[in-house]
């Protein structure tokens, strides 16, 4: 499994000789992936040490780490594992394996420290969040974690007619059969929302999705605490004979659809705070540097931008264009594939939360990576 506190672990992590070993798979059934992973992992591994000149003792550590990871390999991982992410640095004897539902691209990464960026992006989309199934009669709230749906929460509200007969032969007249109904709905409602409370406290989420007719839901809605009330980001319509997995896919759709305009609103805002005394930043090299000091709330990045560059191995520096040295301290610079990992990787260190953008026009304009500061 992958949280917040086990990336800052990695984050943190690093190899004095620029060794790091960052190694991504699908292990999707339909991949063949027991004999195409190891195929591309020795690959990969021959062709980085064609190219990196290494010294003897730190590619024996990176042979020693590649070795490991082909243990891995052999063995049979979790029936529901789609996608494995694998971090290995034998200097410092440190080996990380986390097992994720969806596949990667495989993919085998040497760097100075550990390469976060796909365990980020897989972090924005396996967000646990709370579904409610709402109406008059009954409730559902389903918690839903990185994996799938972890639990459910029945809540049989009271039983509705337009008419009663509470002894079962006096009828009691429509209008007072009708006041007494509100009145068990928004019991029934208050109950639900005080359970929904408790759930988004109990698997830490964030976001909430209900489902329901729409006045219904928005009835509901008035019985919210306040901290509910702004988790909400999505609504879905009800359909009474639907099952539990496609509400969850209907669900997760509604967030896919609310992420973006999120993101679109982020983007937006960075770039209304540009400029002197703003609360935005953009470009690689400023927003890079805002994060250095601890600058950045929230970090935002294009999913597709992933320009080259080179690390320093002393301190972390990342430039974009070729250098004989570190401009900083005069260390020794080694080739990245990605430059905006290392960014994704301070503002993990830094406690910035992450969004990953996509068909963005402003976030293009911010050149596929920008800020919101904490302060101007």
């Amino acid at each position: 499994m992958i949280d917040r506190d086990s990336l800052r672990s990695l984050a943190s992590s690093r190899s004095r000789d620029g060794v790091f070993v960052s190694a991504f798979f699908s292990t999707s059934r339909l991949d063949d992936w027991r004999q195409t992973a190891p195929t591309f992992l020795n690959s990969e591994a021959t062709g980085l040490l064609r190219e990196r000149e290494l010294d003897k003792e730190p590619r024996r550590r990176f042979q020693e780490d590649v070795e490991r990871i082909q243990e891995v390999l052999r063995y049979e991982l979790s029936p529901q594992t789609e996608g494995l992410a694998l971090f290995a640095d034998a200097e410092s004897g440190r080996f990380d394996q986390i097992e994720l539902p969806f596949r990667f691209s495989n993919r085998l990464v040497v760097e100075p420290t550990a390469y976060l960026r796909p365990l980020v992006h897989a972090l924005a989309l396996l967000e646990p969040f709370v579904l409610v199934r709402v109406s008059r009669d009954d409730g559902m709230i389903y918690s839903i974690d990185q994996w799938r749906l972890k639990g459910t929460e029945g809540h049989v509200g009271p039983y509705l007619k337009s008419t009663d007969r509470e002894t079962g032969d006096v009828p009691v007249k429509e209008y007072y059969a009708a006041a007494r109904q509100e009145s068990l709905v928004e019991q029934h409602f208050k109950e639900l929302a005080a359970a929904l409370d408790r759930t988004v406290d109990e698997i830490g989420a964030s976001r909430v999705v209900l489902a329901g007719q729409h006045d219904i839901v928005s009835n509901f809605k008035k019985f919210l605490s306040a901290r509910a009330a702004g988790m909400v980001v999505a609504e879905t319509p009800l359909d009474h004979v639907a099952s539990a997995a496609q509400l969850l896919v209907d669900a997760r759709e509604a967030l896919t659809v609310a992420r973006h305009a999120a993101t679109e609103e982020l983007a937006a805002r960075i770039t209304e705070g540009m400029g002197a005394g703003g609360r935005g930043v953009g470009g690689f090299d400023d927003t890079l540097a805002a994060l250095r000091r601890g600058q950045v709330q929230r970090l935002l990045i294009d999913r597709a931008f992933r320009p080259p560059g080179w690390a320093c191995v002393s301190c972390d520096h990342v430039l974009l264009a070729p250098a004989s040295a570190c401009p900083l301290c005069d260390g020794r610079l080694v080739p990245i594939a990605d430059g905006v990992g290392e960014a994704v990787r301070t503002a993990v260190l830094q406690g910035a939360y992450v969004e990953v953008g996509e068909n963005l026009p402003a976030l293009d304009s911010l050149g596929g990576i920008g800020g919101l500061l904490r302060y101007a």
